[in-house]
């Protein structure tokens, strides 16, 4: 299936250099670009596209409000942030904003390719920066020697399974597949894992499993 993108970047030649670039993979189809992130969430309206790839710095709201108003929204839409701002701050408040991916302009094409594939099916990809600043929001460790701890938040051993398959990066068909599970007791599973990590998407149960020793 092709993955449909919506770009938005203040900047007409990365714009136009971003959907010529993505326009040569034949999994992906760039439906349509924008200046701003208010224009951005008017095509994202009006196309419903997969994902949207986004600056974080233009003018008028900028990336993360757009992301943030993206994700309020209910759409469908996955957001990856793709800039040249990559301070933890940023990373971090991204994230926070409900952004799935979060790359460096100086990724390579592939790396933007699969950012944009594993947000359209339902999983994140960061960076190794990105990573870096997710991990570093909290220094918590999990004491090893402590049964209790190696399923901390009252995770189920369950639960701590699909963890860990999350962090490796599969889809829910591909957790369902691993632990010989139906698809929505795997969706069941994460949603408890939710409710009792306190995450609010797949990227922070991505840098949970790391903190805690789950990946």
């Amino acid at each position: 299936m092709t993955v449909r993108v919506v770009i938005a970047d203040d900047q007409t030649v990365v714009r136009e250099g971003l959907r010529s670039m993505l326009g040569l993979f034949d999994s992906l189809d760039v439906v349509g670009v924008a200046s701003s992130a208010e224009d951005a969430l008017v095509l994202v309206a009006e196309q419903t596209p997969d994902v949207l790839l986004t600056d974080l710095r233009m003018p008028g709201i900028g990336g993360i409000e757009g992301i943030r108003r993206l994700a309020a929204s209910g759409a469908p839409t996955r957001a990856v942030a793709l800039t040249t701002y990559d301070d933890d701050a940023t990373i971090v408040e991204a994230l926070d904003a409900g952004a799935v991916g979060f790359l460096n302009k100086d990724a390579d094409p592939t790396a933007i390719e699969s950012a944009l594939l594993s947000a359209a099916a339902g999983r994140s990809l960061l960076d190794e920066k990105a990573m870096r600043a997710l991990l570093s929001r909290t220094s918590a460790t999990p004491d090893q020697s402590n049964p209790r701890a190696l399923n901390p938040d009252g995770l189920t051993e369950r639960e701590s399974e699909v963890i860990t398959l999350i962090a490796q990066g599969l889809s829910n068909q591909q957790i369902a597949r691993t632990l010989v599970l139906g698809v929505s007791t795997v969706k069941t599973h994460i949603n408890h894992i939710l409710a009792k990590t306190g995450c609010r998407d797949r990227a922070a149960v991505v840098a949970y499993a790391y903190r805690l020793g789950l990946a």
